[in-house]
């Protein structure tokens, strides 16, 4: 019988990937991941070029009044901190408008929704952007705002990609001719390839998750404790025993 409310998304099965017990914490329990300064720039920036190319005024004056329309402070530990987070959106901006900005395809598509399937499964997706050039070339671009850029090999092997071009075959009618990261708190643009056997893993492993998401296999990876956004508040958190520890020994001195 088909499976009418799970869905398969990028996000879902990276986040089973990092931790199961995440996975149930977020998609099950609805509980929120915490809101803070690399998340808040993150999406203020993502906004900002969504809302900058939906505008279709393409000048760098247009593309920080849209960083101003989009900006968000909230997160922040400090006003400080919002202030130079800012002035650093300003900058990644700037060096983006200066380097590739200025260079406008034929159309350019943001944040385009998909739906498709893989199996038995709806699967869904947001792409950042896709490129359509005279030629009739298309390319499908991610934003990443990491302070620490990838190397060329997690580009190659990055999951997401994989999965986003099997999206844009079923559901968009299409395969990239190109495909790119820009890592913008670098300003760089880095291309990768896929062909059909990585994007066939992709969907195998979605698959592997999928049924293991429905037969509730949440076990914990205690492993990523010390990286997870629920380190503080998670009943099986390495983190938070390690915290609760150190406390009370600190009251005994």
């Amino acid at each position: 019988m088909r499976d009418k409310t799970f869905k398969i998304s990028y996000s879902r099965i990276n986040t089973y990937l990092f931790c199961p017990h995440k996975y149930k914490l977020i998609y099950l329990e609805n509980k929120y991941i915490p809101l803070n300064g690399d998340i808040a720039f993150g999406n203020s920036v993502h906004k900002t070029l969504d809302y900058f190319y939906k505008q279709a005024i393409y000048t760098y004056e247009a593309l920080i009044d849209s960083l101003n329309f989009c900006w968000e402070s909230s997160g922040y530990e400090t006003n400080q901190d919002v202030y130079i987070s800012y002035l650093r959106a300003n900058e990644v901006l700037k060096n983006f408008w200066d380097t590739f900005g200025k260079n406008i395809p034929k159309k350019i598509y943001t944040e385009h929704n998909f739906k498709a399937e893989i199996g038995k499964y709806p699967f869904i997706g947001i792409i950042d952007r896709i490129d359509e050039y005279d030629d009739g070339s298309r390319e499908l671009v991610d934003y990443k705002t990491h302070k620490v850029m990838w190397t060329q090999e997690k580009i190659d092997n990055d999951l997401q990609l994989s999965l986003y071009c099997h999206g844009c075959k079923v559901a968009l009618g299409f395969i990239p001719d190109k495909i790119a990261i820009y890592f913008l708190s670098h300003n760089k643009k880095i291309y990768t390839e896929r062909n059909q056997q990585q994007i066939d893993d992709a969907i195998n492993l979605s698959l592997k998750v999928a049924e293991k998401i429905n037969k509730k296999e949440f076990t914990p990876n205690k492993e990523k404790c010390n990286f997870c956004d629920f380190k503080t508040s998670c009943r099986f958190s390495c983190f938070k025993q390690e915290t609760d520890f150190k406390v009370k020994i600190g009251d005994l001195i």
